[in-house]
């Protein structure tokens, strides 16, 4: 027999093993050294509720400092909206005219679209109209890296002057996604649409940032290429900022290193079941 005025044994049961089929599922380590294929690289994620990295693969190669690269469109990003250069995703800039190797860049551009195709042509439109003197004091309210711009207003950020660290790159993007940077709110939201790339089936939302550079000899022949992909996840209350990075010394893989380290990155997200 049981209690009418409480729950029979069976209800119990099943109370029990919907909480243990909606409960977090445990996840092995991801398979990094499968993943990274022999290419020297790091990657590390932040989750912004327990205010705390909750996964790092090959911590040594997150403090070293390397070229930003098309990553730093994003803090340009905030700056340009925060200063008025742009209004909003469709504000545009016109094409001049001068063909490059990259068909989709050879049209105008809207800020949507420099930061989903990652125009270079687009950045260095924007950093003459900031002018150096005010890049300078928002990279340094912002912390980033190492705040170098000397390689040139058109060039610092490719692979030049300006260098900032994967564990660098992890704090910048806490602070971003936090609103924690000294820059408007109307920053921060245009920077947050721009940079979102889409939802999984299960509901996890993606946005970031892809990174690409090469170090090529004068011959034409790439002796090192290096990925970057930087950016937020999130479904609900779990929240996370992320950070991935390698370097290739022997590339084989004729693709932009910024859309391997995506694809990297999506497998070891894939692996945590964060996707």
């Amino acid at each position: 027999m049981c209690d009418h005025g409480g729950m029979s044994r069976r209800s119990v049961a099943i109370v029990v093993l919907l909480l243990l089929a909606l409960a977090p599922r445990a996840h092995a380590a991801p398979n990094y050294s499968r993943i990274f294929a022999g290419r020297d690289g790091c990657f590390e994620i932040y989750d912004l509720a327990s205010k705390k990295v909750v996964a790092r693969y090959n911590p040594a190669h997150g403090a070293k400092r390397v070229s930003p690269c098309s990553t730093f469109k994003v803090p340009l990003s905030l700056m340009a909206f925060d200063a008025g250069l742009l209004q909003n995703e469709n504000s545009s800039f016109k094409w001049d005219g001068k063909r490059t190797s990259r068909p989709e860049w050879n049209h105008d551009q809207t800020a949507a679209s420099w930061m989903r195709l990652s125009v270079v042509w687009f950045s260095q439109r924007l950093t003459p109209k900031l002018g150096m003197r005010r890049i300078k004091d928002y990279l340094a309210k912002f912390h980033y890296g190492n705040q170098d711009f000397s390689g040139g207003i058109t060039q610092a950020w490719l692979e030049s002057s300006l260098l900032i660290s994967p564990d660098e790159q992890l704090r910048f993007w806490e602070r971003f996604w936090r609103e924690d940077l000294p820059v408007s709110k109307h920053a921060f939201q245009m920077t947050k649409r721009i940079t979102f790339i889409g939802s999984s089936r299960r509901g996890w939302a993606l946005s970031g940032k892809t990174g690409s550079g090469a170090v090529v000899r004068k011959d034409g022949k790439v002796l090192e290429t290096s990925g970057w992909f930087v950016g937020h996840v999130g479904r609900g209350n779990r929240q996370y900022v992320f950070v991935t990075h390698y370097v290739d010394r022997s590339p084989r893989d004729t693709r932009p290193p910024g859309w391997i380290a995506r694809e990297m990155t999506t497998k070891i997200l894939q692996e945590l079941g964060l996707s």
